[in-house]
């Protein structure tokens, strides 16, 4: 539901930017607001569930979010539909923190890494279904639709998850939340998701973007010494990333693979739209490639880590990533469609078996009072990756297209696209080498890691926390 979400309102944004009459500016804030707002409170949504129950925190999210699609349809003006995009953040933010805990925590370590790429599979699902059931729904009902489908959606899993799922507790219970540890990562997380969006239209080299910088690092030192100095009970525990050298590599590439890919998408939709004329539909069966490739793979790909482990399954499948990055530099004015689709499909196998063996691996390298902060995390490494990487793609293609037209293609706002086809291409091609070379940098990451912890260990650890609490 919150991928399809996030993908939905992407084939909308020129639907709703011509009904509401609203300017560029506040077209940003509707895709940013959600995913700031999401990011910000993903491993404090994690820790929360770890403290207060994970099945009340997961129904909470729902509830929130399924109020806040019916608030964005009912939307007046485009500032009232920022703020509920943000509102519907709150409730996906406690939704993506929760479900591969609770999927970890429902499945023994032989058939954790199918059951997460089962898990996976529905978020590529909703991110290929998105851009096609939206264009339907927009053409036929207008753009307020694509908020009123989640209304049924919410109220079933509400329903469901009320009734089937079962809330087991930890030693965390008893532990107090860690505000000062929350607020000071927050804002380090938010005005750092800020500059990086806002970086390109108001020059890096700016005032406003260099006081969101420096902002974000003083609070993100004040977190360290907070977690480290303050409290008991840190809402994230400092040594995961100093002392797991599991846990730390495959987060790391997690955010390294997200980085590289997260232009992907951005690119080639702008590539076979405004460069190749074709019409949105035609485009999103190209983009489609690439998820079902992801989907397809990644339930296989989990239970082959859950015998074989992640290491091997991870890094191959980084590896196939930055080659498929390569390819995708390649791309001119002419290639045939049936190249393009190939390479996009080449990239989805690669990513269909990093993610699920890798999400195995994190959920696997902490005990179960821990569950909630370390799927937090690595929805924090997605999230800021993909903010990260669509930062860096706008300011590297920005090299060869001035920031503001570049907007404007996306989203759809111009008819340029023919005077600047070439210097798009040239960019474009920059974008995807440099996405390679981080890629690259993610293999090696992913290659260091150690080895998951069996579910002997696990209860070990879990039996040590509470005896100690």
């Amino acid at each position: 539901m919150a991928p399809f979400d996030g993908s939905i309102v992407t084939i909308a944004i020129p639907s709703i930017a011509s009904s509401m009459m609203i300017g560029l500016e506040t077209v940003v804030w509707i895709s940013l607001a959600y995913l700031l707002v999401l990011t910000v409170l993903l491993i404090n949504a994690g820790r929360l569930a770890d403290l207060r129950g994970r099945k009340r925190t997961y129904i909470l999210g729902f509830i929130i979010f399924t109020i806040g699609s019916i608030l964005c349809g009912a939307s007046g003006t485009g500032a009232q539909l920022v703020v509920f995009r943000a509102l519907q953040g709150i409730g996906a933010a406690f939704i993506a923190a929760n479900s591969p805990a609770i999927v970890t925590e429902s499945f023994q370590s032989r058939e954790r890494g199918k059951a997460l790429g089962i898990n996976a599979m529905a978020v590529y699902a909703g991110l290929t279904t998105g851009p096609v059931i939206g264009g339907v729904l927009v053409q036929s009902f207008g753009w307020r639709s694509i908020f009123y489908v989640n209304v049924p959606i919410g109220i079933l899993v509400v329903s469901l998850a009320s009734t089937k799922l079962k809330e087991k507790w930890t030693s965390s219970a008893r532990e107090r939340f860690d505000f000062a540890g929350a607020v000071t990562l927050s804002v380090a997380l938010a005005s750092f998701l800020v500059a990086l969006t806002l970086g390109a239209s108001f020059g890096w080299n700016s005032s406003v973007i260099l006081a969101l910088l420096a902002l974000s690092v003083s609070t993100f030192l004040l977190f360290i010494y907070a977690e480290d100095r303050l409290t008991r009970h840190p809402i994230f525990d400092l040594s995961l990333f100093t002392k797991n050298r599991l846990f730390a590599a495959a987060n790391i590439a997690a955010l390294l693979n997200y980085i590289a890919i997260s232009g992907v998408t951005f690119m080639i939709s702008i590539y076979l739209q405004d460069i190749r004329g074709l019409q949105p539909e035609s485009a999103g069966i190209f983009l489609i490639a690439m998820s079902v490739a992801m989907a397809l793979l990644s339930p296989p790909s989990g239970w082959l880590a859950d015998r074989f482990g992640s290491r091997s399954l991870s890094t191959v499948g980084m590896f196939i990533v930055t080659v498929g990055l390569l390819l995708l530099s390649q791309l001119n004015a002419a290639s045939p469609g049936s190249d393009i689709v190939l390479r996009l499909t080449f990239l989805g196998i690669g990513f269909g078996l990093f993610s699920s063996p890798n999400t195995r691996a994190v959920m696997s390298s902490v005990d179960g009072s821990k569950l909630g902060v370390a799927s937090g995390t690595l929805s924090t490494m997605r999230a800021t990756g993909q903010s990260v990487g669509l930062a860096m793609a706008t300011a590297v293609i920005a090299t060869t297209i001035p920031p503001q037209l570049m907007l404007q293609l996306f989203t759809g706002l111009t008819t340029q696209s023919a005077i600047i086809g070439g210097d798009f291409i040239i960019g474009m091609s920059k974008v995807f080498l440099i996405a390679s070379g981080i890629s690259a940098v993610g293999t090696v990451a992913s290659l260091v890691r150690g080895h998951e912890l069996s579910d002997r260990n696990l209860e070990a650890q879990h039996h040590v926390t509470s005896t100690e609490t």
